[in-house]
């Protein structure tokens, strides 16, 4: 459970604020009431009075505030932007003219037809409004992750400053100093703080972002707590930093509304998800008898495929069925099935599906996956989910889905692996007998078609889940099962959206996973969010709040579905590789490839060659070429060359990474498909040979375009095969090699700056 760091007595008087906003119908604070908060959590504010008529405001008021000038701000309901309405006027602080500027605002608003409760006198604060001076510090309460903290440039102009330069900088609550600080050094802010030798600048900053955090905590549905409100929003902007070194909040906003139910955050445990996965018996329910293109007959003929002795075929005609020649008893119920069945894929249609649920939960089965989409996503038989639901928790069983191809899956030790995915075998195949280490998680099953299809080469999965609807089953539970799996060491996730609640789970899962989880989310734009919807049913949260979160959380984000694929083979084939640093040697056959390596270094550096490296390479290069880690072996380069300035430069302790960019045309290399096949110790084989010798992070770029009519297809296609990630690009390549190594030593370091970056 956590706790806020605010006192139970600034808890209460905090409550009480709120208490009295809403006894007069307001879920708003006024400013003055933001102030109280903030003064209430020990940072600084301006000086400043409330006035609800000309008469209160006296010489003595006014001898309170400081200077010669005052500021004066409407106090009316639903006015944020108070400047730009004439809600905010500087006047001289003598009451005659005072009372001129009330009784002109009180009079303007009243002609805009808004009710206004008085005016706020507040001290001027005399700052500059350089770069940096002024900071936007706040947070809200999002519906899928919980409180989340944002930091940026401040001011009139920060919303334009937000959405055409800089967004704000995220991170969830609850945060400690060490995240504060990360979070500070995670922006451009902090890079002129720094060099302007303004250290107080980044204390006084994270001091006011971990009392906002606190504040956060206690006042969220996501944490437990007894107070009786939520602060859904609250805002300082700007924070100054004023000319007399205070750092002051000058206007602020707070929403926030009564406490709902907790968020449920808890996961079910893992032994719920297992009959999906090692089920004893299975039952595919709605198997066509006479039509081999139905979902219900591929998913049946796909399991018997997979040497299943226990899959029952159920159709409510009973019967027989024949698959490849055999003949199978078609059982009318699911209860009519004599052995145990703990997993049920069901294919009948959205209306019919609750009465076989019903049965499925009348023969005890743990585990459901309901295939058929015409549920909420279109807006339709939300009733049905809502009473599956209801029973899958009444009878102790899970359901995935609906709307969801399901489960591919290798099986464990000794087991015999699922196959839900109602695709044809001649259109879509898993060989499972290559290595297997990759578990793809996705909402979309079509997506997790396509990308394996297009990664057949490299890698094979050992498991595909396409989960659709996340009625029950969601992301969390999938990553939870599978993060502790010896046989999975990468995990692929495709997120088009959370349930409310779900991305705080996916956060707290996925930051404790020891592997590496790399994710595309979908659903950035209000177009992309309302084609997730229509798809998935699903809430697509703000795209830039997941992203934060998941970067937070220690995760690969990828920002494009190509470079999702990319980085899942990176990751899967140098899965059992070391990462001793970031220093790199690129070996090309031609110019603009390491011209290119060299503009995407990333965070990569250059390897130094020691002598004795330099002088291995003399040794075999060319007279004009001179060894250096941009090495460019020039045209004239053959497989031997290439072979021997990969081996002097793995075998060196001064590199730790290594980039081979191939352009196959040269004379001298064999790299057409037919000189592969009939030269055994080609190039592709000798690149194969001496990466896994020394294990360090290798990638290659193939500068060809492949195809029915190409001539090089086989050389990636061998690499690929042989466990070298292979692009056709080096600015791709060295996106990999970067993000792979970065999370490493990231890892290692536990930089957390570095992380939310």
């Amino acid at each position: 459970m956590m706790t806020s760091g605010l006192s139970e007595p600034v808890v209460q008087s905090i409550e009480k604020i709120m208490a009295l906003a809403e006894a007069q119908g307001r879920h708003m604070l006024y400013e003055h009431e933001v102030y109280d908060i903030l003064a209430d959590m020990g940072l600084s504010v301006p000086q400043y009075a409330k006035v609800t008529s000309p008469e209160a405001i006296t010489p003595e008021l006014l001898s309170r505030f400081e200077g010669n000038l005052v500021v004066i701000k409407v106090v009316a309901g639903e006015v944020s932007h108070k400047e730009h309405l004439g809600g905010v006027q500087i006047v001289e602080r003598e009451p005659g003219k005072v009372k001129t500027a009330f009784e002109r605002m009180l009079a303007e608003f009243k002609t805009q037809q808004v009710e206004v409760e008085g005016v706020l006198l507040v001290q001027l604060i005399q700052y500059s409004r350089e770069l940096g001076n002024e900071v936007l510090l706040g947070f809200r309460e999002s519906e899928t992750f919980g409180p989340v903290l944002s930091f940026s440039k401040g001011g009139g102009d920060a919303e334009h400053f937000a959405a055409h330069f800089s967004p704000p900088n995220l991170i969830l609550a609850p945060i400690d100093r060490q995240w504060a600080q990360a979070l500070l050094a995670s922006t451009h802010i902090y890079q002129k703080y720094v060099g302007q030798g303004k250290s107080n600048y980044v204390e006084r900053c994270a001091d006011a972002g971990i009392k906002f955090s606190d504040l956060a905590v206690a006042f969220s549905n996501y944490f437990a707590g007894h107070t009786r409100f939520v602060i859904t929003e609250f805002e300082v902007n700007p924070f100054v930093f004023a000319s007399d070194g205070q750092f002051i909040a000058l206007d602020g906003l707070a929403r926030f509304e009564r406490r709902q139910a907790g968020a449920v955050l808890a996961l079910a445990p893992k032994e719920t998800i297992a009959p999906f996965f090692e089920p004893r018996g299975v039952a595919v329910i709605g198997v066509s008898s006479g039509d081999s293109t139905k979902p219900g007959y591929i998913i049946f003929n796909n399991m018997l495929r997979l040497q299943r002795d226990d899959v029952y075929a159920v159709n409510p005609k009973g019967g027989q069925i024949e698959v490849s020649g055999k003949r199978h008893p078609l059982y009318a119920s699911v209860e009519e099935i004599e052995n145990s069945v703990d997993l049920a894929i069901v294919t009948v249609p959205a209306g019919a599906a609750l009465s076989v649920v019903e049965a499925c939960a009348r023969k005890g089965v743990r585990a459901v996956i309901l295939i058929p989409g015409g549920f909420s996503e279109i807006d339709r038989h939300r009733d049905v989910e809502e009473k599956i639901l209801a029973l899958a928790r009444g009878k102790g069983f899970r359901v995935m889905g609906p709307n969801c191809l399901g489960i591919i899956y290798a099986g464990g030790a000794g087991g015999r692996g699922i196959h839900s995915f109602f695709v044809p075998e001649d259109k879509f195949s898993i060989h499972f007998e290559k290595e297997t280490n990759v578990a793809l998680l996705t909402q979309s099953g079509a997506l997790g078609i396509i990308e394996i299809e297009n990664l057949k080469n490299a890698i094979s999965p050992k498991v595909i889940v396409s989960y659709g609807n996340q009625l029950d089953v969601d992301l969390c539970d999938l990553v939870n099962f599978f993060q502790d799996d010896p046989m999975v060491d990468v995990i692929g996730c495709y997120i088009e959206g959370f349930k409310p609640y779900a991305g705080r789970k996916f956060f707290n899962i996925a930051a404790r996973s020891s592997k590496p989880v790399i994710v595309y989310k979908a659903g950035r734009t209000a177009a992309g969010r309302k084609a997730t919807q229509s798809h998935t049913a699903s809430i697509a949260g703000e795209y830039e709040v997941a992203k934060a979160a998941m970067k937070q959380a220690g995760l690969i984000v990828a920002d494009t579905m190509i470079g999702h694929g990319d980085l899942l083979t990176t990751f899967a084939l140098l899965s059992d590789f070391k990462v001793g640093g970031n220093r790199l040697v690129v070996i090309a056959n031609a110019g603009y490839e390491k011209t290119i390596a060299a503009d995407n270094l990333g965070r990569m550096v250059l390897a130094e060659f020691d002598a004795a490296t330099r002088q291995a390479l003399q040794k075999i290069l060319p007279a004009m070429v001179v060894p250096d880690p941009l090495l460019d072996l020039t045209p004239m380069a053959d497989d031997a060359t290439f072979e021997g300035c990969m081996e002097t430069a793995l075998a060196s302790p001064a590199v730790d990474a290594l980039l081979v960019s191939i352009v196959p045309q040269s004379a001298l290399l064999h790299t057409t498909d037919e000189e592969i096949s009939r030269n055994a110790d080609n190039i592709a084989a000798r690149i194969i040979r001496l990466v896994h010798k020394y294990k360090k992070p290798t990638v290659v770029s193939v500068n060809v375009v492949s195809g029915a009519d190409a001539v090089y297809n086989n050389l990636g296609k061998t690499l690929d095969s042989g466990g070298v990630p292979t692009f056709l690009t080096a600015d791709r390549a060295m996106f990999c090699l970067n993000a792979f190594v970065r999370y490493y030593m990231l890892k290692h370091t536990g930089n957390k700056s570095e992380w939310l970056k």
